[in-house]
């Protein structure tokens, strides 16, 4: 939690007191994105376009994560991390460089 507050934390406009449940941020482009944070999870319901993509990359990487999206494949910051993908989801996944361009690219299909 304390990685995820130091990324998010230039960020936020408005958040809960223990960090639990939702973070409202607004990157520095002007849009915001509500970041559902607890202890194992991240979720982030909508994706605006540009720099809210460099805060997700940076945030999957630093903490070694995967991105889950409900009608796209699992995205991977590595190949060693397929590993750690239940079953039904390690053929599909793909590895995608960690950054916001190649995020963005993936999820909006270009």
């Amino acid at each position: 939690m304390d990685l995820v507050r130091e990324i998010l934390g230039p960020y936020i406009l408005a958040a809960d007191d223990d960090f639990q449940g939702g973070v409202l941020i607004r990157t520095t482009d002007g849009y915001e994105v509500e970041v559902d944070v607890n202890p194992v999870c991240l979720a982030v319901s909508r994706f605006p376009p540009g720099q809210s993509f460099d805060v997700l990359a940076e945030l999957v990487d630093r903490l070694g994560a995967s991105v889950t999206l409900p009608d796209r494949p699992v995205i991977l910051r590595k190949e060693e991390d397929r590993a750690h993908l239940p079953a039904e989801a390690r053929e599909g996944a793909v590895v995608v460089g960690m950054t916001g361009r190649a995020i963005e690219s993936f999820v909006s299909g270009s």
